[in-house]
């Protein structure tokens, strides 16, 4: 996984189920087909998340993605290598990633 970088995270909130609370985190890296969470909350491998984060102005509500890998550094942290789940939401993605992009 790739090192924290402060000056490209996007804050996002997620849920783990409908009935528990939202928990946030920050995204360290985003694709159309994958990202990378950071958060002080332990979850396990498999676990799939439901993510609400802004990205270019756009909204992204509940971002379906799947836990593929977890560490957990020093600091307190747990860093997530998560799987986009959903193909529509993957190509809503990947337009406002290119049009985030400068030119």
């Amino acid at each position: 996984m790739s090192r924290n970088r402060a000056d490209s995270w996007i804050p996002v909130s997620f849920r783990t189920a409908l009935d528990l609370p939202q928990l946030w985190g920050r995204l360290a890296y985003l694709s159309p087909s994958d990202a990378e969470l950071v958060s002080h909350f332990h979850l396990p491998e498999g676990a799939e998340l439901a993510l609400d984060f802004e990205l270019g102005g756009a909204l992204f509500p509940a971002v379906r993605a799947r836990i593929a890998e977890a560490a957990h550094d020093r600091e307190g942290y747990h860093n997530y290598r998560l799987v986009i789940l959903d193909r529509e939401q993957s190509s809503l993605l990947r337009a406002a990633i290119a049009k985030a992009l400068p030119r």
